[in-house]
């Protein structure tokens, strides 16, 4: 009888931690400022016609300078932005850079793209973090150097 009597206690203590602690999430989650960025949110911030036209985007304008070429350069440029309320790009940095002009080419072709479409949550537009990643290899044909799966 005293073993289930201190279940019980044991329960409903976990029950009363567990109910506090909803409670703090939800009173921190009311006092988020405007600013905040999002990395998960419940409608993405998208290109304009999808991730497949902004693929054709970057391919269209991204120039391979000739000196990657030269040096047959192979591998991944992975970078981030944030896609403001506007569906404006800011803050757009590159993670992992390739050398030899590629890290510039990427950053002033996303420079080039015209606004997004906003992320929201619960319904408010808000800030929202996007990475992606080009792949290049200089030592394909050239309408095959840019790419953007693995391969």
């Amino acid at each position: 009888m005293k073993k289930i009597l201190s279940r019980g206690f044991i329960l409903i203590m976990i029950l009363f931690s567990a109910k506090s602690m909803a409670q703090d999430l939800t009173s921190q989650k009311s006092d988020q400022s405007n600013d905040d960025i999002f990395a998960a949110v419940h409608i993405e911030a998208d290109y304009p016609g999808g991730i497949y036209r902004f693929r054709d985007f970057v391919k269209t304008n991204f120039r391979i300078p000739k000196k990657a070429v030269r040096k047959k350069v192979k591998g991944e440029i992975s970078m981030q932005f944030i896609v403001e309320k506007d569906g404006s790009l800011s803050d757009i940095k590159v993670l992992k850079n390739l050398g030899f002009g590629l890290d510039e080419e990427a950053l002033r072709v996303v420079q080039l793209s015209p606004k997004w479409k906003y992320a929201s949550l619960n319904g408010k537009k808000v800030k929202s973090l996007k990475t992606f990643s080009i792949y290049i290899d200089t030592e394909n044909e050239e309408s095959k150097r840019i790419y953007f799966e693995k391969k």
